[in-house]
């Protein structure tokens, strides 16, 4: 049931986000000649941004322990997360 809600939450927020990856990454398979190396690339840079936020996730709680978030502070986590996810897949 839960993973119906998130799926819904999903694609309220990230509908055109989705779409528009699931289209790029055919035209991606479409036009590259070594499929299995875009494959391990793609994979490659998910597995990095996970395991940094899960990496950042127990260093978070293993250092100021449970945050309640409030307004400003959740706007400010969010976008930090964001940049962090946007480093690993510049730099991964």
């Amino acid at each position: 049931m839960q993973a119906i809600e998130l799926l819904k939450r999903i694609l309220k927020h990230y509908g055109v986000d989705v779409v528009l990856a699931i289209a790029f990454m055919l035209v991606a398979f479409a036009y590259v000649y070594d499929q299995p190396t875009l494959l391990s690339a793609i994979a490659r840079k998910v597995a990095l941004a996970s395991a940094g936020l899960v990496y950042y996730y127990i260093t978070r709680v293993a250092k100021i322990g449970f945050v309640v978030w409030e307004h400003p502070y959740d706007k400010i986590y969010a976008i930090a997360l964001l940049i962090y996810i946007a480093l690993v897949f510049a730099l991964g």
